[in-house]
């Protein structure tokens, strides 16, 4: 194989690999922020 060959599969395995992460990153990054509204929501009514 050549050299502009391997240089697309990493790119397009790096591609893949960012688009996993950021949504997997993007559900966590939500999950969190229900569950800081949901704290709040409970100490606001003590």
């Amino acid at each position: 194989m050549s050299t502009i060959e391997w240089i697309v599969i990493i790119s397009g395995l790096t591609a893949i690999v960012w688009v996993n992460w950021y949504f997997f990153m993007a559900q966590a990054m939500a999950d969190k922020r229900i569950q800081n509204t949901e704290e709040t929501r409970q100490s606001s009514k003590r």
